[in-house]
C-alpha cells in the first residue's frame, strides 16, 4: 500500500488553476469503474478530501455514488433506443456520439466547481469512450489539460498470462489514443486467492516473468488438440514489441469492497498535479489502520 503524501496545505485546485484535476476511471465492460468511483469518494471523504463524481455513461441503470453531474439528464439510452429505433449497440455508440457533441454543455454544467478533484465513471464499453474521436474533444473540454486515467485490469482475465498481456495492449491503446497519464490497477483484487494475486503481480512489475509465464502457456495449448498455441505465440510477440518501447504494466492492487488501493489511486493523482490537502495532517495508512 502506498502512503498518501504529506499535505502541501492547499487543494490542488488553488495551486496552479482554479481548474481541479480530474482522473477518468476507465476499462472493459465489468471491470469495476463505479464501484472505484463510489468507493473513492466514501473513502476521500473520510480523508477530508474533496472529490467530485462525474456519470458520463448514458447507460448505466444506477450509481450508487453521489454525482455532480449525471450525463443522462442529457443523453439517455433508452430514449435513444426509442427515438432513433435502436438496438442497445447501436444505441450505446449513438448515445456516447451525441454526449461527446454536447461536451460543451457538459463543462458548463461543471465549471466553477471547487473541489480538490473529480473523477469520471465512464462507459460500460470502453471502446465507445476511447475509440470515437468524438470522445478526444470531451477528454479535452472536461480535463481541460488537467486529467489523467485510471485503467482498470479484470482480475479473471488477468489470470493467463494472454490475458493479462491483451489487457496490457488495451491500456496503451487507451494511452496512445487518449495522449493522457496512466496508472493500471488490477480491480476486484480481492476475488483473487493470495497466490494468484503475487503471480498476476510479478507479471506486472516483471516482464520476463510474464515472457515465461507465455511460453508455458503456448507449450500447454500445443499439447491441447482444442486450443491452439497461437493466441499465446501472438501475445509473446506483442509483449517483445512492448518491451522494446519500455512499455511496463506497473500494476496496483485494488478493491472497492475492502478499500484497498484507494490512496494508491490518490497518490497516483498527487504525483502528477501536486498535493491535496488531507486536513487530518496525517497519513493513509494511518487512518486506515484507524479505521480497522
Amino acid at each position: 500500500m502506498v502512503e498518501v503524501l504529506s499535505p502541501l496545505g492547499e487543494s490542488v485546485s488553488s495551486q496552479d488553476s482554479t481548474t481541479p484535476p480530474v482522473l477518468f476511471v476507465v476499462g472493459t465492460a465489468g471491470a469495476g469503474k463505479s464501484s472505484l468511483v463510489t468507493a473513492f469518494q466514501r473513502w476521500a471523504r473520510f480523508l477530508e478530501v474533496d472529490v467530485l463524481a462525474i456519470n458520463l455513461d448514458p447507460g448505466a441503470e444506477k450509481v450508487d455514488y453521489d454525482t455532480e453531474f449525471d450525463v443522462r439528464e442529457l443523453v439517455s439510452l433508452s430514449d435513444v433506443m426509442i427515438e432513433y429505433e435502436l438496438g442497445p449497440n447501436g444505441a450505446q455508440i449513438l448515445a456516447a456520439d451525441l454526449v461527446a457533441s454536447r461536451a460543451d454543455e457538459v463543462f458548463d454544467e461543471i465549471e466553477g466547481l471547487s473541489c480538490d478533484m473529480l473523477i469520471v465513471d465512464t462507459p460500460g464499453q470502453v471502446e465507445l469512450f476511447a475509440f470515437r474521436e468524438a470522445s478526444n474533444h470531451l477528454v479535452s473540454v472536461i480535463g481541460q489539460g488537467r486529467a489523467c486515467l485510471i485503467f482498470l485490469f479484470d482480475p479473471m482475465l488477468s489470470q493467463t498470462p494472454s490475458g493479462f498481456v491483451s489487457q496490457m495492449l488495451l491500456s496503451s491503446i487507451v494511452h496512445f489514443r487518449l495522449g493522457l497519464p496512466t496508472a493500471n490497477f488490477l480491480s476486484k483484487s480481492d476475488l483473487l486467492e493470495p497466490e494468484a494475486l503475487e503471480r498476476v503481480l510479478d507479471w506486472g512489475e516483471n516482464l520476463d516473468i510474464l515472457e515465461a509465464a507465455l511460453y508455458e502457456e503456448s507449450a500447454q495449448q500445443a499439447l491441447d488438440p482444442h486450443s491452439g498455441s497461437q493466441r499465446a505465440e501472438f501475445a509473446i510477440g506483442q509483449l517483445r514489441m512492448m518491451q522494446q518501447d519500455s512499455i511496463q504494466a506497473g500494476l496496483t492492487p485494488l478493491s472497492s469492497e475492502h478499500e484497498d488501493g484507494m490512496a494508491d489511486v490518490l497518490t497516483f493523482a498527487q504525483s502528477i498535479f501536486g498535493g491535496m490537502a488531507d486536513s487530518r495532517d496525517g497519513y493513509a495508512g494511518d487512518i486506515e489502520h484507524e479505521r480497522g
